[in-house]
């Protein structure tokens, strides 16, 4: 059998502190009120043009093209309102498939290069690489 990550057109990066086992992540309930319109979500990897988000089961992923949303904002604050830092950008969704006792893991794609969460993302890899949660949210793209 192949090693797949062979056959890969881009090297990924995986996010260390997201790859834990399932008993360590996060819970779902950890996204600003603003955005409860769309499903929370965990970059777990990203490539040259691409990432992989981990979604809850109960949210599953509908259409084609979303906007994400970074959230990489402090939820500790005295007045319990998260500080929100605004990284975004389209993706469109190539797959998905369920993780066991974890939710849905998704493979997108950058629709437009350098967006801004594209660039956050690429900027930070050594932070992201030794452990930082990156969290989003995915919210449907206007017709």
């Amino acid at each position: 059998m192949p090693d797949f990550a062979d056959l890969r057109q881009h090297a990924r990066t995986d996010f260390l502190g997201a790859q834990h086992d399932a008993d360590s992540l996060p819970g779902w309930v950890f996204k600003p009120v603003q955005f409860s319109q769309g499903p929370a979500g965990l970059v777990l990897n990203m490539s040259d043009g691409g990432l992989q988000v981990l979604t809850s089961a109960t949210e599953p992923l509908t259409d084609a093209k979303y906007e994400v949303v970074l959230l990489l904002g402090r939820s500790d604050m005295d007045d319990g309102e998260e500080q929100v830092s605004w990284f975004n950008g389209v993706v469109e969704r190539k797959w998905s498939r369920p993780v066991p006792r974890m939710g849905v893991l998704h493979g997108m794609s950058f629709t437009a290069r350098n967006s801004t969460a594209e660039t956050f993302l690429n900027g930070h890899q050594a932070a992201l690489e030794a452990g930082q949660w990156v969290r989003c949210v995915l919210l449907k793209v206007s017709a």
